[in-house]
């Protein structure tokens, strides 16, 4: 019960997170906060945050931006997919490895976005794409340090 508890608080603060509006010339700087979130909880407790949730979060993120109905979701189950497979060897890695390698599946995020974007005709091929990528990615560390606590102050195995 308190285990839930934990994952619904920090899934709804990710979401908050997700929800902040940018200035128009920043928007290319907004970290994939749900994202980070899932992956983090699929790394640590694979058992009990997998697809699923990875899928009902990512319809939570559709409905809070927007936008086309499934992006989120389609992208986030595959690349829950990708991390659930990998958790072992994840787990092993130091940081800035896992760094690198939240940086790859968010880039596979931006990219699938771009092409569905591009394929409607509303966005038009640049290198910034990445950006929420590398924004991603330089926040795993403190992510990552900030819901391990959480996990070990509520024992949560």
């Amino acid at each position: 019960m308190k285990s839930s508890f934990v994952f619904c608080l920090t899934f709804i603060v990710a979401l908050m997170l997700e929800g902040l509006t940018f200035p128009s010339h920043l928007v290319w700087f907004r970290p994939e906060w749900a994202l980070l979130v899932v992956l983090y909880w699929v790394i640590a407790l694979p058992l009990r945050v997998g697809v699923g949730v990875a899928w009902f979060l990512g319809l939570l993120v559709d409905l809070l931006q927007g936008g086309v109905i499934g992006y989120h979701s389609l992208t986030y189950v595959l690349i829950t997919f990708m991390c659930a497979v990998l958790y072992k060897r994840l787990r092993m890695y130091r940081r800035w490895q896992q760094a690198m390698f939240i940086f790859l599946l968010v880039s596979i995020n931006q990219l699938i976005g771009f092409w569905l974007d591009h394929y409607s005709g509303d966005a038009e091929p640049t290198l910034m794409i990445f950006m929420p990528a590398i924004i991603t990615a330089l926040l795993w560390p403190w992510c990552f340090i900030i819901l391990r606590s959480i996990r070990r102050l509520y024992s949560i195995q």
